[in-house]
């Protein structure tokens, strides 16, 4: 079974991991700064719960193809993957404020009451995902990040 937010084991180790995070943490690839990716990562859930909009969409056709491959091809996201546009923290939706700030809107969103089970979700890149595949995203994409700064 794959890693996933809802798993209380896996949600337990997610958050001791955000919690180790520093604003001063160096990254080992890529370049974001430890703050960019905390909104990034805030952003990339709030797109998904569809409280942060962006206009970019693939294609109906592909999205089945990218999910498949997700879940089934991809245990990890690999090093540099790039991100829709709205995400770039060069682009960023949301600016950095302070560390800690962001830091408690991140975990305020990986709050397991937040996300009702049975809820779906609309990803821009790989369309409707069930609760479960939404753990598994989240999760999937947090690990990249907090492995991309050594956590």
């Amino acid at each position: 079974m794959s890693p996933n937010l809802f798993n209380p084991a896996d949600h337990a180790a997610t958050l001791a991991r955000i919690a180790a995070l520093t604003a001063t943490t160096p990254r080992l690839w890529g370049t974001m700064t430890a703050s960019q990716m905390v909104v990034h990562c805030t952003d990339q859930i709030r797109v998904c719960t569809g409280e942060k909009a962006i206009s970019t969409r693939l294609p109906g056709l592909l999205k089945p193809v990218l999910r498949w491959a997700l879940f089934n091809l991809m245990p990890r996201f690999p090093k540099n993957m790039r991100t829709l546009p709205e995400l770039d923290p060069a682009r960023a939706m949301t600016a950095p404020t302070s560390f800690e700030a962001d830091r408690r809107l991140l975990l305020r969103e990986l709050e397991l009451g937040r996300h009702p089970v049975g809820r779906t979700y609309d990803h821009p890149a790989f369309g409707r995902l069930s609760y479960a595949q939404f753990g598994e995203i989240v999760w999937k994409h947090l690990d990249h990040h907090l492995r991309q700064f050594g956590q």
